[in-house]
């Protein structure tokens, strides 16, 4: 009977430290993301503001992706060997406080550096965030990190409502910098609470630095996934750096309401997250891919060819939704391919992930220049969109994608 109260006891524990674990790191997410969709929401009126030219604008919005490429390969290493706690930490602290210097900023050189900066703290963040999240809850991975993964939207939305309320209530775009960062201090106290979680999830650290890395970039299907996560992430980007400045450019729309229409995007691709991450626990991951990166080529054929602000309004959601799915189940893939290092190889995915971030937006400001801000956006989300599915295609047949047994 003691056995059992004793089992019943470390059971209910287990689950109040995931609990824990898991909230801390979907708000610190959360934040993460409310950072980039901030200036995303009020990006014409920070480029009208800072006097910024088209290739100014597409440096500004990629600078925080550069600053998280720098950073997202070393940080997965630095967490296997000496754990997730500390990296989170270090993270936070640095993209907290650079994204409030953002609203100092007085010219482009300024905003761009402060940008920059924060990156370095996001990439420390992201590929350890999801590592702990993976390790702890082991064969529950797809269903924990689609969870993480809507703190993404959730801060989206709140981002993007900042922006767009901050601009409506002040028409000063600084305010919305010095309020969205708030949520870093709560994620900061949160994460040196649970150290206990954080523990339990590392199990044992200490890896050579670099070599689980190394030794994973041998295998076929790790490479695979880290060419499908470069072009995933490009065909997707644009609904974080340009989807408010598409609408309001192409389709008409007043500057805050294409600034709010980032918020039920975003929701809608919270839904797909946990609802398409849950699924992934139990059906072949690999599969789930092409299905998924097959159904988003479509959407978006119909949605650039689409001149109805409704349809191309609903299709948008459609796409939140599939699109977003993609990436927990791709991460939790990744997992079931790295016989335990999972920090190294999310590092894989995550620096693949952040080449795209760089590049995407800047192609993107130099095809609009050429093409116009509609076949621009439209052309640099198709053709990637195509070469993901085609790189899924070829992971259809390999092993080991169902659920592992961690």
């Amino acid at each position: 009977m003691a056995s059992r109260m004793n089992g019943e006891t470390t059971q209910s524990k287990g689950r109040a430290e995931g609990a824990l674990l898991l909230t801390m790191l979907f708000l610190g997410y959360a934040m993460y993301a409310a950072d980039r969709t901030v200036l995303t929401s009020i990006l014409k009126t920070v480029q009208t503001a800072l006097s910024l030219d088209s290739t100014e604008l597409g440096l500004l919005t990629s600078a925080v992706y550069i600053g998280v490429l720098a950073t997202v390969f070393i940080a997965g290493n630095l967490s296997d060997r000496y754990g997730t706690r500390r990296v989170i930490l270090v993270g936070v602290v640095v993209f907290t406080a650079f994204t409030w210097l953002i609203g100092l900023s007085t010219n482009f050189f300024e905003a761009f550096t402060f940008r920059l900066i924060s990156g370095f703290g996001e990439g420390l963040f992201w590929p350890v965030a999801m590592s702990a999240v993976a390790k702890y809850f082991g064969t529950n991975k797809g269903s924990a990190l689609g969870v993480f993964y809507v703190g993404f939207d959730v801060g989206s939305v709140v981002g993007s409502s900042i922006g767009g309320t901050t601009l409506s209530l002040t028409t000063d775009w600084r305010y919305a910098f010095f309020v969205a960062p708030l949520l870093g201090i709560a994620v900061v106290a949160g994460t040196l609470l649970a150290k206990g979680s954080f523990t339990r999830a590392d199990g044992k650290v200490g890896s050579i630095f670099g070599r689980d890395a190394l030794g994973l970039l041998k295998r076929r299907q790790v490479r695979l996934i880290m060419l499908f996560a470069l072009l995933a992430t490009w065909a997707s980007i644009w609904q974080v750096t340009y989807l408010s400045y598409y609408f309001q450019s192409v389709k008409g729309l007043s500057a805050p309401l294409a600034a709010f229409i980032i918020s039920p995007v975003a929701i809608s691709g919270g839904f797909g997250k946990v609802i398409l991450g849950r699924a992934s626990d139990g059906w072949r991951r690999n599969r789930m891919l092409v299905a998924l990166s097959l159904v988003v080529v479509l959407l978006y054929a119909l949605f650039f060819s689409s001149s109805n602000i409704y349809i191309a309004t609903a299709v948008v959601l459609a796409i939140g939704f599939m699109s977003s799915a993609i990436f927990p189940i791709m991460q939790a893939l990744m997992c079931d391919s790295c016989d335990g290092s999972f920090g190294s190889a999310l590092g894989l995915t995550t620096t693949a992930q952040s080449v795209a971030t760089v590049i995407a937006p800047n192609t993107t400001a130099a095809l609009i220049s050429a093409m116009g801000v509609g076949t621009a956006v439209a052309v640099n989300t198709v053709v990637p969109a195509v070469a993901a599915l085609g790189v899924a295609l070829f992971l259809w047949d390999q092993r080991g994608n169902r659920r592992d047994t961690a």
